[in-house]
């Protein structure tokens, strides 16, 4: 009975906890209460004392309630650039919860952005676009709110994710590199702006970009002048595939006030693998809401934006660097069509957006409604989700009205018309193979005459890759038979992989989402991490009576393991961070670490560090300095764990707790008989990446609905046993998982 409330108490903190403020399937709710009656003359005043973009960097004490939690003087100002309007009742929101109080935030968010829905009739562009964007790279995510100021209601804004230092440190593992902003500090309408040309001076890129860390200036000079010179080796700087899948969302959404047109509104960030990454920033204006392409002098019709084309500024490098010199590489280009088809095919000639679309509209209706500052009548936000609003200069083009078209358009042009490769027949020599052995790869490919395999061993480290080939000799079977095959070293960590094939005009990835989404290969499991605690209220006490953090390791192999010479540490520049005393760990048996930086309790099995709650990398290495095992573990809540499930081999989930002893019960699996249990989805709950592990290499079909039956997600699986999938783009909720054998699994996005 004890177990049976321990574990309600668990489900009803974590129901709690996954309302997510990034949830786009509830209206959300924050009032504000400022602590001057003159706030908006406060608020105005710091606004136009503001300095380059933005409104200022000064903000006015006020208690903030979200979701009717309630956070004591935080610092709020506006925000924006054209937006943001001093004559305005309905001005977009800069709010720190930390701003005087540092250990405030909400859901793990320091700073909660409300944009003011401006120029957007159908006051859903920015959070749609968003939802699209996550499918393909890391973007920002967005809900709606209502907005209470002093009482009194303001209307529908939208919440969007801040890129900050938790959003880097979720994507990219850390936050202390080269981060900029990428909008200067004199907005110039025909000028180069942020749009990493080359300058030879670095202080040069101080005006011209918002920097958001402590140095950067060279490297973010050094990147756009391999850019600009050294194209051909770019890959070295820059993240290409996350680059292109930037300008291929941006131009499939028409989302002209950014990159494309103005070259602003994005971020970039210098990633610890050395390649820099682009983040999309601030879409309100997407689907057609900015009538300038960055060359044209009046503004563009309806039917110059639904023709937009896909390849706009490939000719002029000097105005769009990251166009021109991207597009100007033949499997760089193919690479992009592919990706734009693949965005095409899943969110737009289906329907999928209108759909989204109608939806986001439904929810935020009523309130829209009743907004007393509204920038548009009621009957325009009815009418924009279909039709247009406006004319010449103010025109908004209909969504529906402006995709429509463009599908037909698209697919109507010559690089969308040719065939693709076709990749399939996927199989793995050694679905278990052991730590540091070849494995072989092959894929039944047709329409091709190049075919490579991209792949890395750790969440964030660079894909490299490697060419296949179809001679009967890399375990390819016979020469020309159109099976291409490639050996590949596996080390003790999953292998993350995907495929590409091309032709002299087309390009295609398996996954489709690739390098989004990608297949795992799991290696056999010697000494591994089990279980972490990194918020550790009850669970269990150290020899000095004292709930720290702790790692359980365990020993999967019939040998006894000598740990002396081996290393725990949570700095992937620092392997060596703590080294094991003289002990060893028996067969199928576990060992327990202290992370409590407590080298005086009373044993040796102290480590020298401790665990973050809010996530981190934790890696195991051996006398040789190789990695043994990593786990890159999110955000830790009280009195669960992380660890593998099945026991010792499986992948990461929330686990109740079992310290120093088997995993096995993770925290929301559905329940099944062991014996008709033939696959598994980890984690369970999610919040943006669920891996699928079969215990046979299958090819099948996944599906994921909703409660109510509609189809949100499909992917086909080729002789794979573990495969990877976003579900990052989902709304929060309850879903059902399902493949063409008939299984299923209930499935928890949080």
């Amino acid at each position: 009975m004890k177990h049976l409330v321990f574990g309600i108490l668990l489900l009803i903190g974590l129901k709690s906890h996954a309302q997510s403020f990034f949830d786009v399937s509830i209206v959300h709710k924050v009032e504000i209460n400022f602590f001057d009656e003159n706030w908006d003359h406060l608020l105005d005043s710091l606004a136009s004392l503001g300095i380059g973009t933005g409104s200022g960097s000064e903000s006015i004490l006020a208690e903030v309630i979200i979701n009717e939690t309630v956070f004591d003087s935080c610092g709020v100002r506006y925000k924006g650039n054209s937006s943001m309007d001093t004559t305005s009742n309905k001005n977009p929101f800069n709010i720190d919860l930390n701003y005087t109080i540092g250990s405030q935030e909400y859901q793990g968010k320091k700073k909660i952005k409300l944009a003011n829905c401006f120029s957007d009739p159908s006051m859903i562009r920015e959070a749609l676009s968003y939802e699209i964007s996550n499918y393909y790279m890391n973007a920002p995510r967005a809900s709606f709110v209502e907005l209470y100021i002093n009482g009194e209601y303001r209307g529908i804004y939208t919440n969007t994710e801040s890129v900050d230092d938790e959003f880097l440190n979720e994507h990219y593992g850390d936050n202390n590199n080269p981060f900029f902003k990428c909008d200067p500090v004199t907005f110039d309408l025909g000028g180069d702006n942020s749009n990493l040309a080359y300058l030879p001076d670095s202080m040069d890129y101080e005006v011209q970009y918002d920097m958001k860390s402590d140095y950067g200036l060279s490297d973010l000079q050094e990147l756009c002048y391999q850019l600009e010179f050294e194209p051909e080796t770019i890959e070295d700087y820059l993240d290409v595939d996350r680059a292109l899948w930037f300008l291929a969302v941006s131009s499939a959404l028409v989302h002209n006030d950014g990159y494309t047109a103005f070259g602003h509104n994005y971020y970039v960030y210098k990633m610890e693998n050395g390649q820099w990454s682009i983040v999309i920033w601030d879409v309100n204006m997407s689907f057609g809401g900015l009538l300038w392409n960055g060359t044209n002098l009046l503004p563009l019709g309806a039917v110059a934006l639904q023709e937009q084309d896909p390849y706009l500024h490939q000719d002029n490098p000097d105005l769009r660097p990251l166009i021109g010199r991207l597009l100007a590489n033949p499997r760089y280009r193919k690479m992009y069509t592919a990706h734009f088809k693949t965005i095409t095919e899943e969110n737009l000639s289906n329907g999928y957006y209108l759909e989204r679309a109608e939806f986001m509209h439904d929810l935020i209706s009523e309130s829209v409604e009743t907004e007393p500052y509204s920038h548009y009548s009621f009957e325009d936000f009815n009418t924009n989700l279909y039709e247009n609003v406006g004319g010449w200069f103010d025109l908004r083009p209909g969504i529906e009205a402006l995709i429509e078209p463009r599908v037909d358009y698209l697919e109507g042009l010559p690089e969308f018309e040719v065939t693709q490769p076709t990749i399939g027949g996927l199989f793995v020599s050694d679905v278990t193979p052991e730590p540091y052995t070849s494995v072989n790869f092959t894929a039944t490919v047709s329409d091709a005459n190049f075919v490579q395999i991209a792949y890395r061993y750790n969440q964030y480290d660079r894909f490299m890759t490697a060419p296949m080939f179809d001679d009967g000799l890399h375990g390819d079977g016979a020469a020309g038979d159109g099976v291409y095959g490639v050996d590949i070293t596996i080390l003790s960590t999953d292998l993350q992989y995907y495929f590409y094939a091309e032709n002299p005009v087309a390009g295609k990835f398996s996954p489709v989402r690739a390098a989004h989404e990608y297949y795992i290969l799991s290696p056999q499991k010697g000494l591994v991490i089990n279980e972490i605690s990194a918020n550790n209220a009850s669970i269990a006490m150290d020899e000095a009576g004292q709930y720290e953090d702790w790692i359980e390791l365990y020993n999967n192999s019939t040998e006894n393991i000598d740990l002396l010479g081996y290393y725990l540490s949570d700095d992937l520049g620092e392997l060596t961070k703590w080294a094991f005393p003289e002990v060893s760990i028996a067969p199928n048996s576990y060992l327990i670490v202290w992370a409590d930086n407590d080298a005086m309790v009373g044993t040796e099995l102290h480590a020298n560090f401790q665990l973050s709650n809010s996530g981190e990398v934790l890696t195991l290495s051996n006398p040789s300095e190789q990695i043994v095992d990593q786990i890159d573990f999110p955000e830790q809540f009280e009195d669960l764990t992380y660890g593998r499930f099945e026991n010792g081999t499986g992948l990461f989930t929330y686990l109740y707790p079992t310290f120093n002893a088997e995993n096995t019960e993770p925290v929301g699996v559905e329940e099944a008989a062991k014996d008709e249990l033939t696959w598994k989805i980890y984690p369970n709950p999610a919040s943006e990446v669920i891996q699928i592990n079969y215990s046979n290499p299958q090819s099948t079909i996944l599906r994921i609905f909703d409660v109510n039956g509609k189809l949100v997600l499909e992917n086909s699986i080729e002789s794979q046993t573990n495969f990877s999938i976003s579900v990052g783009h989902l709304t929060n909720g309850i879903y059902f998982v399902t493949d063409t054998e008939g299984r299923f699994f209930k499935l928890m996005v949080n």
